[in-house]
């Protein structure tokens, strides 16, 4: 493959992958006892037995080298209000640079963002070498979900959101069945 044909299919491989539609989270963590963290797309739970979820991390990340097996992290799953957040996590930023932003109470280990959709904290089991990225494996802590609230979304380079109107009281997530704090372990 020539080096034109393989910049084509990196220009094309990206933009096939800009218009995959993904939940906006924040991985946070405490490094040298302040917030520290970033903005993720690429969260996917991978199994019950054990509970895990999965997130991807560029080598090169600042947060890369604060990561390691047994480390907490926090996953907040944004809410569309929330915009403002991801932005300052995708930027490179100065310690203490997010000291002002509130983290939610109970978040015991692991920083979790106050008013997103939906918490997850785990610890982290592994990290898998992927070419420039790391696959980072979390056993899941604990759990939690709010009934209320629409996801932050992004997809072709833009942000939106997904509003639930169509939704009526049969709506699990309406009858306050997923808005509960569950802990593993």
């Amino acid at each position: 493959m020539t080096a034109t044909m393989t910049n084509d299919l990196a220009r094309t491989f990206k933009e096939v992958f800009s218009r995959l539609a993904s939940g906006v989270c924040v991985v946070t963590f405490w490094r040298a006892g302040r917030l520290h963290g970033f903005t993720a797309t690429s969260v996917t739970s991978v199994s019950m037995k054990p509970m895990r979820v999965l997130f991807c991390l560029s080598e090169t990340s600042e947060s890369y080298s604060c990561l390691a097996p047994g480390s907490a992290v926090g996953i907040s799953i944004l809410n569309a209000d929330q915009r403002a957040l991801s932005d300052r996590f995708a930027s490179k930023v100065a310690p203490g640079a997010y000291d002002d932003i509130r983290v939610a109470e109970g978040a015991d280990d692991a920083p979790l963002l106050d008013g997103a959709l939906g918490h997850v904290t785990g610890i982290v089991a592994d990290l898998i070498p992927s070419g420039d990225h790391a696959i980072v494996l979390c056993d899941v802590t604990s759990a939690h979900a709010e009934s209320e609230g629409n996801p932050l979304l992004y997809c072709d380079r833009a942000y939106h959101s997904l509003r639930l109107a169509s939704l009526d009281s049969r709506c699990p997530s309406r009858l306050g069945l997923f808005s509960r704090t569950v802990r593993n372990g």
